[in-house]
C-alpha cells in the first residue's frame, strides 16, 4: 500500500481492508513509517518510535479486531505505553525507564488490535494551548509550518491531519483535544467525565478537569474508539456505566428535533474572528433549517469566573505530580530542567494551602451546578472551538525568562477562551472542522450536551459531517504534503 493510498483513509476502512485480507496490518504499518519519516522531520509531531515492537505487533494482529491493525501513537503524557517513555516532554525525565507494562487504557487500545508506534510532542506537563516544548522544539502546523497546531495535543494532531497515522491518543485538561483539533482541522472529542479510565495509579487526573481520548479525521473513528475504550477499571473514583448501545450506532440516525444554544461571546467575554463568528452563525442557520430551534444562550455567572479557580487546580495537580515523580528520579529539578510555566505551577502549589484548594472546588462545583440548570433549557450548545484560528509560533510563552503568569494567560485565553468551562462541569464537548478562514486555515465549530449524553452529540456530529464533509479539504492538505514524501 502506497503511503498516499494509506493517508487517504481514516481507521475504519484500514481495518476494513484487513479484515477483508486485502492488506496486511504489515502493509499499514509500513506506509505508516514511510509517511512518519518523510515529513516528522518538518512537523516534529512524534518524538518517540519503537518501530521493532510495531513490527512484532503488526505480525501477530486478529485480523477480526475492530481495528486491525491500523497505526496509531500515544501522547506522551499520563498513559504508560510498554516499552516507550512518558517524560510529559520535560527534561529532567529525561533519563527515566521505559514503561515494563501497559496501563489499562493502553491495553484497550492493543485489545481493539490499533498497532502503537510511538509517542507524539506535547508541551512540557501537557500545560499549553501550542506545542513548543523548550527540549523536543515545537511541533509545525500542516497547513502553516509558522503556526501552532494547538496544544496540549498538538503532536497527535499534526501527526493525524498530515496522515502520519489516521487516529492519535490526546488527552484533555481544559481544551488539549479541541483547540488542536480546530487549528488542525480534525474531530476532536472530549468524553464525558468517567467514560474513559486513567488508572492504575490515578483515580484522575488534573484535579478532575482531564479526559483521554482520541483526535481522528472522522466522526466515526472517533465514535468507535469511545466504544473500545469506555468503562471503569479499579481505580475509577466516578465512572459512568457502558451504554446500552454502542456510541457507533447513534452515527446512523437523522437528529431529533432538538432545542440549540448558540453563544458567540466567551463565558469570560472574549468574541471570536469574524471568521469564525460567521462560521458558527452558519452552522446553527444550517441547524435551523433543518427543523431546530436556535436560541441564544447566556452563561450562568459562574461559568464566566471559573479560570482562577481552575488555574489553581490544575497547576497544583501538576505541582503535585513532580514532587510524587522526585521518587523515580532520585533528585529535584534544577532550574533549567523545567520551563517558567512549570514553575509556577510549583510556587502556586506550595503558596496555596488546602482551605484555597477547597474553595476552588466549591466555585467550579457551583459552575456545574448552574451549568447543568441552564442546559434544562436546551439539548445542545453551539459555539466556537477557539476564538482564533492557528496563532504563529511563538505568540504564547509559556517557557522563557519574559514569561509571566498573567500575559500567558491573557495570550492563551485570546486564543482559547471557550473550552475549559467544559472540563470544570465535565460535560462532553466536540470540536468539528466545518470551515475555514480567509487565509485557509480550519475553523472549529463546538458542540457540547449534558454530561452522559456523547452518542446525542456524536449523532449531531455526523449530521454534520453529511451536510457540511470536510474530507475533501484534509485530501488537499495532504496531496499538498505529498511532494515532501518523495523528497
Amino acid at each position: 500500500m502506497k503511503p498516499e493510498e494509506y493517508s487517504a483513509l481514516d481507521g475504519t476502512a484500514l481495518a476494513a481492508l484487513v479484515q477483508r485480507g486485502e492488506v496486511s496490518a504489515l502493509e499499514l504499518l509500513d506506509a505508516a513509517i514511510e509517511r512518519i519519516e518523510a515529513l516528522n522531520p518538518i512537523l516534529n509531531a512524534v518524538v518517540e518510535l519503537d518501530y521493532d515492537s510495531a513490527h512484532a505487533a503488526a505480525a501477530s494482529t486478529d485480523r477480526r479486531l475492530p481495528l486491525a491493525g491500523v497505526p496509531f501513537l500515544a501522547k506522551d503524557m499520563n498513559i504508560e505505553v510498554k516499552g516507550l517513555h512518558l517524560t510529559s516532554s520535560c527534561r529532567w525525565l529525561a533519563d527515566m525507564p521505559v514503561a515494563a507494562q501497559d496501563a489499562p487504557l493502553a491495553l484497550r487500545w492493543r485489545s481493539a488490535g490499533l498497532t502503537i508506534l510511538g509517542r507524539t510532542n506535547t508541551p512540557e506537563f501537557a500545560g499549553e494551548f501550542v506545542t513548543e516544548p523548550t527540549w523536543r522544539g515545537a511541533t509545525h502546523n500542516p497547513w502553516d509550518l509558522s503556526r501552532t497546531p494547538g496544544g496540549s495535543s498538538g503532536g497527535a494532531a499534526a501527526a493525524v491531519a498530515s496522515g502520519m497515522v489516521p487516529i492519535a491518543h490526546a488527552t484533555d485538561s481544559g481544551g488539549s483535544i479541541r483547540v488542536p483539533a480546530a487549528a488542525c482541522g480534525l474531530v476532536g472529542l472530549k468524553p464525558s467525565r468517567g467514560w474513559v479510565p486513567v488508572g492504575p495509579y490515578h483515580d484522575e487526573l488534573a484535579g478532575g478537569l482531564d479526559c483521554e481520548h482520541v483526535l481522528t479525521r472522522s466522526v466515526r473513528d472517533s465514535a468507535l474508539m469511545l466504544d473500545l475504550t469506555c468503562g471503569p477499571e479499579p481505580a475509577s473514583r466516578v465512572p459512568l456505566r457502558r451504554p446500552a448501545s454502542p456510541f457507533l450506532a447513534a452515527l446512523q440516525a437523522e437528529p431529533p428535533s432538538l432545542r440549540i444554544g448558540m453563544a458567540l461571546r466567551a463565558p469570560g467575554g472574549i468574541l471570536p474572528s469574524e471568521d469564525i463568528g460567521a462560521a458558527v452563525e452558519q452552522a446553527a442557520a444550517l441547524l435551523e433549517k433543518a427543523g431546530h430551534r436556535i436560541s441564544a444562550f447566556q452563561y450562568p455567572a459562574t461559568a464566566a469566573r471559573i479560570a482562577p479557580a481552575a488555574a489553581l487546580i490544575w497547576m497544583s495537580a501538576t505541582a503535585e505530580e513532580i514532587d510524587h515523580l522526585r521518587q523515580f528520579v532520585g533528585r529535584a529539578p534544577l532550574p533549567r530542567e523545567l520551563e517558567a510555566l512549570t514553575w509556577a505551577c510549583i510556587e502556586m502549589g506550595e503558596r496555596c494551602n488546602a482551605i484555597d484548594y477547597e474553595r476552588a472546588r466549591r466555585a467550579l462545583t457551583a459552575a456545574t451546578r448552574d451549568m447543568a440548570e441552564a442546559f434544562r433549557e436546551i439539548d445542545v450548545l453551539i459555539l466556537p472551538s477557539t476564538a482564533l484560528c492557528a496563532v504563529p509560533t511563538g505568540s504564547i510563552d509559556g517557557r522563557t525568562a519574559k514569561f509571566t503568569l498573567e500575559q500567558w494567560n491573557e495570550d492563551s485565553y485570546r486564543f482559547a477562551p471557550y473550552t475549559e468551562l467544559f472540563n470544570v462541569t465535565g460535560q462532553p464537548a466536540i470540536s468539528l472542522p466545518l470551515a475555514q478562514s480567509r487565509e485557509g486555515l480550519p475553523i472549529g465549530v463546538q458542540l457540547a450536551g449534558p454530561l452522559g449524553e456523547d452518542a446525542a452529540l456524536l449523532n449531531m456530529a455526523a449530521w454534520f459531517e453529511r451536510e457540511l464533509p470536510w474530507s475533501g479539504r484534509l485530501s488537499k492538505l495532504r496531496s499538498r504534503l505529498l511532494p515532501a514524501s518523495h523528497v
